[in-house]
């Protein structure tokens, strides 16, 4: 992707995150507040086009963390990015909430094998499995919404296992999975940082078609 003025907005978890890249530099805004979106995606976003001596008008796109993730706040980021988006004429590009989870833990694609898990409240966790090879991260499977207790990893290597849903199921998860896992030692949420990096593996869209990934009906909070 050529240089472009990108702002990125990622709202899925309790993890509030504002990115924007500009002039081959990245600025950023993050704080682990879970009712603090509403209050900080916007503001956030005018001071970064701010420091960089950009308006919204500038941009060449908006970036968004599509879920899955919870209602509330992935609700709050979308909309956020859809009346930006609408208001000055400019593409979104949609990426995988997980998939941003696995760039904030591994940027440069060095482990093998990453579970990332998202709390999906309810009892549930939202699942990604990833796999780097000649330094590219594949997903393996489909992203799924299921109880720890029914996690279970793909044949081969060791896997590291990361984010929120992780942490709140730790027990749970280390007793489906076995000896093949390992948790990481940091705490991970995604990042807008990420969705910056991941842009261009993903089609622009419309404003009018952009949609939230939930992975279930229900609503969650």
């Amino acid at each position: 992707m050529p240089s472009m003025n990108l702002l990125a907005i990622e709202s899925s978890t309790e993890n509030c995150s504002v990115a924007l890249e500009a002039g081959g530099q990245r600025l950023e805004r993050q704080a682990v507040e879970p009712r603090g979106h509403a209050q900080r995606i916007l503001p956030w976003s005018q001071a970064l086009l701010a420091e960089a001596g950009l308006g919204f008008n500038d941009l060449d796109g908006l970036v968004v963390g599509r879920g899955p993730g919870s209602f509330t706040s992935l609700r709050i980021g979308l909309g956020i990015a859809q009346g930006v988006a609408l208001a000055h004429d400019l593409p979104i590009y949609p990426v995988s909430s997980l998939e941003a989870l696995a760039q904030t833990v591994d940027p440069d694609c060095q482990a093998p094998a990453l579970l990332c898990l998202l709390d999906a409240r309810m009892g549930e966790v939202y699942a990604g499995w990833y796999r780097c090879r000649d330094g590219k991260r594949l997903r393996v499977g489909d992203e799924a919404l299921l109880p720890p207790a029914s996690l279970s990893l793909p044949d081969g290597e060791d896997w590291v296992v990361t984010g929120p849903g992780a942490r709140a199921y730790k027990e749970i998860t280390g007793k489906a999975l076995g000896t093949k896992a390992r948790f990481a030692d940091e705490e991970h949420w995604p990042g807008a940082p990420a969705l910056l990096s991941l842009a261009q593996q993903v089609e622009p869209i419309d404003a009018y078609s952009l949609e939230p990934t939930y992975l279930r009906d229900q609503v969650t909070g």
